[in-house]
């Protein structure tokens, strides 16, 4: 009993704190917000979260890959916007188990065996590899067949 009594103070101040530090005009915002995203599937949600905010469209790329991506792929070579960290972070998360990697670091477009690459905004370049899917934002492409 001491310990639920515990528990309920500790979750009572950790909601007065998060209450506290956020803005009160934006509360009943975010109370709408949650109550619309809420019986929706997964991927519709993290689309309108702040985690994929620096780029929504980029975010439905990954998910039209992950969908279109055979299931037996093991690596991922991400060709993405130049520099930006976000990007192959959101990869790496949203792909696993399998590894993603920057297609910088190949040394050719074509990756070797059972790798897939994902082009981000971009078509793969001539004699790159068997296009797998053609996404509204990018290419999915493995090796030449």
């Amino acid at each position: 009993m001491r310990r639920r009594r515990i528990a309920g103070a500790a979750a009572g101040l950790l909601l007065a704190l998060i209450l506290l530090g956020q803005s009160w005009a934006e509360l009943p915002r975010r109370v709408r917000f949650l109550a619309a995203f809420a019986p929706k599937e997964l991927a519709v949600r993290r689309l309108g979260g702040s985690g994929t905010a620096f780029d929504r469209r980029y975010f439905s790329f990954l998910e039209n890959a992950r969908r279109r991506m055979p299931v037996d792929t093991p690596r991922v070579a991400l060709k993405r916007p130049p520099g930006e960290g976000p990007y192959l972070y959101l990869a790496a998360y949203w792909l696993a188990p399998r590894e993603v990697v920057d297609a910088k670091l190949l040394s050719q477009w074509g990756p070797a065996r059972g790798w897939v690459t994902a082009a981000y905004g971009v078509s793969p370049p001539v004699g790159a590899g068997a296009v797998i899917a053609q996404l509204p934002e990018g290419t999915l492409f493995g090796p030449a067949k």
